[in-house]
């Protein structure tokens, strides 16, 4: 019975990404690919079916555009399924074809199954133009399922799954909304806001124009999609068709206001390092499921670029058998008595740059006792779960671009080389938070109240989540992405908006950081993106500001029982475990004159620097900067040049110590 766990990995998921000589954008081939699981067999005394027939055919649609399909079955009937053999439908993903799947579908025949697979309208050699994942692809899935209902040859039609990821997903998903009537589907990858995840909060993600950008040989757009690449070049020109975009994508592609009236038993899955379609849309739909049979998985699933867990993978295969055994069999799998949704946590230690991930399991998703923790953009470029003291308080990130440079010309640059790093600029703030004191658990979705203004009328906030280890590196985690399409140049906004959802342990010892830049790339996206940025990146000169006042981020932690708010070690704390420690000044307050003291741990030997700010974070003095060994120093600073108000010192020691005492100048 180990066969039943074998698994086919269908073909590399991504491949290198090409410009053409004419200059046209060469789409990243095999981009929409998902690795499927293969079914339990059907029981026929253990034994594997003879041989499987192979059978190609064409089903004329309602509008004169042809579906190209092919039909997998055993050569031979089973005495023990008179009503002949259950039936599997493999959808694949966007501009991929049935041969893909032919080998898989053989193999799953094998197992005793009718298995079809088909091209999709505008894809292989189906004719028609494709509308992009729509209404319209899901209208062609119920008139095949109505066509192979009448095929009754071998079938049992009460035993009818549908399987795939991202289209493979979301079209059986659609359809079953519009009374497509089957036993049950399985989808991934994929969302009922997928059209606008897409473009979210204004920001238009790098595969969604990839998704739109295929040459005819791969897929066959009709008018409105064609003209959708057209407008992603014109956002942010003086021919803006961003209206456009947003007011079209979604229609007859988003359907979260239909997932109420489901009535097909669906098995949902979502990875967090997902690059096309955030898991917040499938989060968010859950509660329009409760009475509709239904579970749900988020964590590790191959394909859209998330990280790979075998053992995880091991148990997807036996979460696909169950699902199968249920609703196909109907041999009840105790669903009723276990936790509805399951899911996993990202967490060290990281093995070929990819998580690990740690199972976990809940009757409600998010799970019960999250808090929206709020950590707040402060002084000193910190992240702190206090508000910053003052309105004015500010720190900026320029957006540099070359007059002239487009968005198509940093495009078909792929984002690199000389000719980009020349014309376009990359800048960055970053926050850091102090030490955590104990493992925090991140489930759901952050979001960001965000202060701001910029000097151009379109402005972007990118915001990278990371973890920073204890020796100073910083691993990726989660991103936050918004584009103010409606903005007047110089005006003080505020705005809320959500980030891409992740289930993730940051570990004690290890600190918080968020880095607002205005190019989203992160060093472990290049695996999927090349050197492509996650969202596109607007290509006007401005000056952005975030006022820390007011700008905090709201992390959906899993504080456990005692729900207790406090996850950073205290200064003291710090302290003591690392022998570091920065006194009070003496005397405070004072004029001019003042002592600050600082004792460095044994064995130390490393960079230091004590710093002195004013109230707007400004530096003022630098009263070390150099190399230090172990030992306790003391340094005067006099600010007689200075005015009276409130100062700040700030010791930082090696890559691991660093802490902010407040002092007041009065004369």
């Amino acid at each position: 019975m180990n066969n039943i766990y074998k698994t086919l990995v269908i073909i590399s998921l991504f491949l290198s990404i090409a410009i053409s000589a004419n200059g046209q954008l060469n789409r990243p081939a095999n981009l929409d690919k998902i690795q499927f699981t293969m079914l339990p067999p059907v029981f026929q005394n253990g034994l594997m079916s003879p041989t499987v027939v192979e059978e190609n055919f064409r089903i004329m649609l309602r509008d004169g555009a042809e579906m190209d399909a092919t039909k997998f079955y055993p050569s031979e009937p089973n005495p023990y399924l008179p009503d002949g053999y259950p039936c599997v439908i493999m959808v694949h993903g966007y501009g991929d074809r049935k041969e893909t799947l032919a080998q898989f579908a053989s193999a799953q025949a094998n197992y005793g199954y009718v298995v079809y697979t088909y091209s999709v309208r505008g894809q292989g050699n189906s004719t028609g133009l494709s509308n992009l994942m729509s209404e319209v692809e899901a209208d062609d899935l119920i008139e095949f399922v109505n066509y192979i209902k009448a095929d009754t040859v071998g079938l049992d039609t009460t035993k009818i799954l549908i399987m795939g990821g991202s289209q493979g997903g979301t079209i059986p998903y659609i359809a079953a909304l519009r009374g497509m009537n089957v036993a049950a589907i399985i989808s991934s990858v994929t969302s009922p806001e997928f059209a606008t995840s897409w473009i979210e909060n204004g920001s238009v993600k790098m595969s969604y124009l990839w998704t739109i950008s295929y040459t005819p040989d791969t897929a066959r757009y009709n008018p409105l999609v064609t003209a959708m690449e057209k407008w992603v070049y014109q956002t942010g020109t003086k021919n803006d068709k961003w209206d456009s975009l947003a007011h079209w994508m979604p229609i007859g592609r988003n359907f979260s206001n239909q997932v109420q009236n489901l009535n097909v038993p669906i098995l949902l899955e979502n990875s967090w390092q997902d690059y096309f379609f955030n898991a917040s849309g499938n989060i968010r739909s859950l509660t329009k499921l409760n009475g509709k049979p239904h579970r749900a998985y988020f964590g590790a699933v191959i394909g859209h670029g998330g990280d790979v867990s075998e053992p995880e993978n091991v148990w997807h295969m036996n979460y696909f058998n169950e699902w199968f055994y249920e609703y196909i069999w109907k041999i009840p799998q105790g669903f009723e008595s276990r936790p509805r949704y399951n899911f996993a946590y990202t967490s060290f230690p990281k093995t070929n740059g990819q998580w690990s991930f740690v199972h976990d399991s809940s009757e409600v998703f998010p799970p019960a006792g999250i808090t929206d923790y709020k950590l707040h953009f402060n002084i000193f470029n910190t992240l702190l779960p206090i508000n910053s003291f003052f309105n004015f308080l500010k720190v900026s990130f320029k957006n540099n671009v070359t007059n002239g440079y487009t968005l198509q010309n940093a495009v078909y640059d792929e984002f690199k080389g000389t000719n980009f790093t020349n014309k376009f600029k990359v800048d960055k703030e970053l926050f850091t938070s102090p030490k955590l004191a104990k493992d925090v658990k991140m489930v759901g979705t952050p979001k960001i109240t965000l202060r701001y203004e910029s000097t151009a009328n379109l402005c972007q906030y990118n915001f990278q989540m990371f973890e920073v280890t204890p020796d100073g590196k910083q691993y990726f985690v989660s991103r936050l992405n918004y584009t103010d399409r409606g903005y007047y140049a110089n005006t003080v906004k505020t705005a809320t908006f959500e980030g891409q959802s992740r289930a993730h342990i940051f570990k004690k010892n290890s600190r918080i950081r968020i880095v607002a830049t205005n190019l989203d790339k992160v060093i472990e996206d290049t695996t999927f993106l090349n050197s492509n940025p996650y969202v596109l990146p607007v290509m006007t000169n401005a000056t952005n500001t975030i006022y820390l006042k007011g700008s905090y981020i709201e992390m959906p932690l899993l504080l456990g029982p005692a729900n207790n708010p406090v996850i950073f070690e205290e200064e003291n704390q710090t302290q003591v475990a690392d022998n570091f420690s920065l006194s009070q000044n003496y005397p405070n307050p004072f004029n001019p004159v003042t002592s600050i003291s600082f004792t460095l741990p044994a064995g130390f030997n490393g960079a230091v620097s004590l710093k002195i700010f004013d109230i707007t974070g400004r530096e003022v003095s630098n009263l070390v900067n150099s190399t230090l060994s172990q030992g306790t120093y003391s340094f005067q600073w006099d600010a007689s040049r200075y005015s009276s108000g409130v100062y700040f010192y700030q010791l930082t020691a090696g890559n691991s110590f660093r802490d902010i005492k407040k002092m007041i100048l009065v004369k």
